[in-house]
């Protein structure tokens, strides 16, 4: 019995047919993603394969050609932004400087990555961040390993301002939960009522450089006595 020759083995012309075949199907997955990505946000997790199939001119069948089920399509979408979101993170907490202006500069990437990608912050916000308030872990968090990682390079950030002298003291995963708090509530708002409405007052009633301050009062060490009454600008 003959065997199928392997990719490389094949003659040129079917080499060339195999990954024109690959390289379409990698386009009709990315697009089949981009409109789950808009459907999820608009819809929420209670979205049919059907209304994604619609938004991407295919037939539901043909998606389920290309994903097995709602559930996995969920789980590409979280999966294709979690590299380049982590990284964002890690290149802020690995900066060269102090801890608190590490701290900023994580806010500052986390708010930069969801301004960019507004659609994935709503279902991001749906399947983590509304799950994620309680100060202990709970099943919901421990199942979202993407998450916990995005936590636990806060967390570092914050042992190194505590050991430096510079953060209060705490526990660190319970005051990276905390900023994360801080970062969700103030990102949802410009995703929400600025993406989503186009009302901007949240640019103006709460520039980034106040939440920098903000941030300060609330994390970093005092050490010249009580601090000075926070004023709005």
């Amino acid at each position: 019995m003959s065997r199928r020759p392997s990719a490389s083995n094949r003659p040129p012309r079917a080499r060339l047919k195999l990954v024109r075949r690959e390289y379409l199907g990698e386009i009709a997955r990315t697009h089949i993603l981009d409109a789950a990505e808009q459907v999820l946000a608009d819809k929420g997790l209670g979205a049919t394969i059907k209304e994604i199939a619609d938004r991407a001119d295919y037939s539901a069948g043909a998606i389920y050609g290309f994903f097995e089920s709602k559930d996995e399509i969920v789980a590409r979408v979280f999966e294709r932004h979690e590299a380049a979101f982590l990284d964002a993170m890690r290149e802020a907490a690995g900066a060269q400087d102090s801890a608190l202006k590490r701290m900023h500069l994580l806010f500052d990437a986390q708010i930069d990555y969801f301004k960019t990608h507004p659609n994935f912050y709503k279902l991001f916000d749906q399947v983590v961040r509304s799950r994620s308030w309680a100060l202990q872990f709970g099943g919901a968090e421990q199942s979202s390993p993407w998450y916990r990682r995005a936590l636990e390079i806060e967390a570092d950030v914050f042992r190194d301002g505590m050991a430096a002298g510079e953060l209060i003291q705490g526990d660190p995963l319970i005051q990276a939960t905390i900023l994360s708090g801080i970062i969700a509530a103030y990102i949802s708002h410009w995703v929400y009522e600025v993406a989503s409405r186009g009302n901007s007052n949240i640019d103006r009633i709460a520039p980034v450089s106040q939440v920098h301050a903000l941030l300060d009062r609330a994390f970093a060490e005092n050490r010249s006595g009580p601090a000075r009454p926070f004023k709005s600008r």
